[in-house]
């Protein structure tokens, strides 16, 4: 299956929140750049364990454990993850997210995109300006008066800390360029 790099999907990637914080002071502490939905709390926990605790994201941990990747997400890290929610899949025809479910081999390299080595807050992201992604491609933030970006993804919340890294939150899913 072949998606193109240039289609993106918007996502409100809100993993969780952690102890007595709101998602209000967590978006608040990425500079206002941030505005996120009603949350239910979430404990801190793996990246994974907060993502399934959410229940905003069945369709990315159906495609990490299908793409083979359930036990490198549950090792102890540190790495850092961009990921969509279940909105951002179902942006795609249900067509084209079975074919991308089917499709192992790409499955894995998106995936893998979204994820980099160690524990990246965004302001060492800013500051870095490209990141190598696991799957192999350079990952480019910036930041201009409408947010914080990596590649065309705006982050709509960051420094989300899990057991075993950091999310942030992401409003595009990243395509590999293969």
């Amino acid at each position: 299956m072949k998606i193109p790099f240039y289609r993106l999907l918007v996502t409100a990637f809100s993993i969780a929140i952690l102890g007595s914080h709101s998602l209000t002071s967590l978006a608040s502490s990425h500079e206002g750049d941030t505005q996120c939905p009603d949350h239910p709390q979430v404990t801190k926990g793996t990246i994974l364990e907060m993502a399934k605790q959410s229940g905003k994201f069945n369709i990315l941990l159906k495609a990490i454990e299908v793409a083979g990747l359930t036990e490198e997400f549950e090792k102890a890290g540190p790495f850092t993850v961009l990921a969509p929610t279940d909105d951002a899949f179902k942006r795609m025809s249900q067509q084209e997210l079975d074919d991308l479910l089917a499709d192992k081999e790409y499955l894995r390299d998106l995936v893998l995109l979204h994820v980099v080595d160690g524990a990246v807050k965004i302001n060492d992201m800013i500051a870095r300006t490209e990141l190598k992604s696991r799957e192999g491609d350079t990952l480019f933030v910036y930041k201009n008066e409408a947010g914080t970006f990596v590649n065309d993804a705006k982050v709509l919340m960051a420094d989300i800390e899990a057991t075993n890294g950091i999310a942030h939150v992401i409003d595009t899913v990243l395509f590999p360029w293969k």
